[in-house]
């Protein structure tokens, strides 16, 4: 046997269990729930799923349930839908075929958090998982998985599964080995603390624990998925980064900040790579992140000597970054910890941690309702992903988004977001390249015209303030709203595509 297979499959037994792909597929049958998890950069095992959705190609009859806590790649949530074969998506995904999809009513999906997935799969609120497909690096001398670039909820979803495939992926280094820390909580009424008090603290295992004798094969890959070159940052994401620069220098000024900032989460996207990367030309060091998926600005920052240590559940690098990880490995493992992504988003810890949740909105309406999953009402854009728990649970919950969108023609500030993702109970801050607005301790038209003021583009700052005063004066109450104009934005944009009179 090849001396390099032998360094990633240390367990004997295992070597046995060597199989292909086309081989692994087989194990796979109709109405079956499997599971995997990675990013769309990385982390998923690619070969399994380029075989599966190559052999199922229109298989009518052919359905499967599929759960995922990540946003996975196009091998996964794109393919298997366009091959007919996903009955079922659980948790969160971020692909335009599965979207349209889900909205063609071709897919059932459900939405929550990967806080809340992992837990509820622990419960056995859901039916029995039978098979689990797991990336990895390395499987030990004992059978213990040395996951790959991305944790997120795989030991829960290994411990659930009937039967685990594990994808040993050749291009990855063999010293992301030491990088991953792995917790998994117990059910309640039996759950302890869990004993971190800084993003760097270290209070699992290296490995995920599993018993061998559960794995069906193990996949040999020399497959890398499609990685997408590194987002330009655009000049409103600059100027809402800029915006955000000023505002944490006032708080530090106040003495409502540390001089460091405190932990930092920032969701998916340009925003928060832009925040990231302003920061990186700020004043502030010595600066930390306790966040679900770390981007390339993470890098940008360790480089820099700003960040002490970066905390994750998963690399959502470009092609660019992720190179540059494996280059310097040795070095950013040593400030870098991944862990399971109900960790990550362990309300406790957020709160304890005193992290600052920042976070892209679809958009957001004059009292502080955000929608950052859906447009035009009910057609779903993405999941929610940790959104929820950061903004809960965070010392500052922050959202971020553009003014306008469709070159326009979209006002992201409207009079009531046709869909909820986050109520303005869990919202400090809206910023858009406009400026900012501080909603803390508002009364709810106080907000009104704090984000009509300072967050609305000019073009629909009138028509806005006009409703506002108009529901104030014509319905009144603690929140006014005429409830047959409330979606005249979204309306006039369905009618004649734009949300300008």
């Amino acid at each position: 046997m090849d001396d390099l297979i032998k360094e990633r499959i240390k367990q004997v037994a295992l070597r046995g269990k060597i199989i292909s792909p086309e081989e692994a597929v087989g194990f796979v049958k109709d109405g079956m729930r499997i599971a995997t998890s990675g990013t769309t950069s990385s982390g998923y095992p690619v070969s399994f799923f380029r075989a599966l959705s190559r052999k199922e190609k229109n298989a009518d009859q052919f359905k499967l349930d599929l759960w995922s806590a990540a946003p996975l790649g196009p091998e996964v949530d794109g393919d298997l839908v366009e091959a007919g074969i996903i009955n079922r998506r659980l948790c969160h995904q971020a692909n335009p075929i599965m979207a349209k999809a889900i909205n063609k009513g071709k897919v059932l999906y459900s939405d929550m958090g990967p806080y809340i997935f992992p837990n509820q799969i622990r419960y056995r609120f859901f039916d029995d998982l039978d098979l689990t497909i797991v990336e990895a690096v390395e499987i030990t001398e004992e059978g213990n998985i040395i996951p790959s670039t991305c944790v997120a909820e795989s030991p829960t979803l290994i411990q659930a599964a009937h039967k685990v495939i594990v994808e040993i992926n050749m291009n990855l280094p063999l010293e992301m080995t030491g990088i991953h820390d792995i917790i998994i909580p117990d059910n309640p009424p039996h759950r302890s603390a869990i004993p971190i008090n800084t993003p760097s603290d270290r209070v699992g295992t290296p490995y995920i624990p599993i018993n061998s004798d559960k794995i069906l094969g193990v996949i040999i890959s020399n497959e890398s998925s499609k990685v997408p070159p590194r987002e330009e940052i655009n000049e409103e994401s600059r100027k809402i980064a800029q915006h955000l620069i000023t505002f944490f220098e006032k708080e530090v000024s106040k003495g409502r900040l540390p001089k460091n900032l405190l932990p930092l989460q920032t969701g998916l996207g340009s925003l928060g790579g832009a925040f990231l990367k302003e920061l990186g030309k700020s004043s502030f060091t010595n600066l930390q992140t306790f966040s679900a998926l770390l981007n390339d600005s993470i890098l940008e920052l360790i480089d820099s000597g700003r960040m002490k240590f970066a905390s994750g559940s998963g690399l959502y690098f470009s092609s660019e970054g992720l190179e540059q990880f494996f280059k310097g490995i040795e070095k950013y493992k040593k400030v870098m910890i991944l862990r399971p992504v109900d960790i990550s988003t362990y309300p406790e810890l957020i709160q304890r941690l005193g992290v600052i949740a920042l976070n892209g909105a679809v958009e957001v309406d004059i009292y502080g309702h955000i929608n950052s999953s859906h447009v035009s009402g009910g057609r779903v854009l993405t999941g929610v992903a940790g959104s929820i728990e950061y903004a809960r649970n965070g010392y500052l919950s922050i959202f971020m988004t553009p003014s306008i969108g469709k070159r326009g023609d979209i006002s992201r500030i409207v009079p009531m977001v046709p869909h909820v993702d986050h109520t303005e109970h869990d919202v400090h801050i809206i910023v858009t390249e406009q400026g900012l607005a501080d909603l803390r301790g508002m009364d709810p038209k106080e907000r009104a015209q704090e984000i009509i003021n300072r967050c609305a583009h000019a073009d629909y700052k009138p028509l806005l303030m006009d409703y506002f005063r108009k529901a104030q004066s014509e319905v009144g109450g603690h929140e006014p709203q005429i409830l047959e104009e409330a979606f005249s934005f979204h309306r006039r944009l369905k009618e004649k595509g734009s949300m300008k009179i």
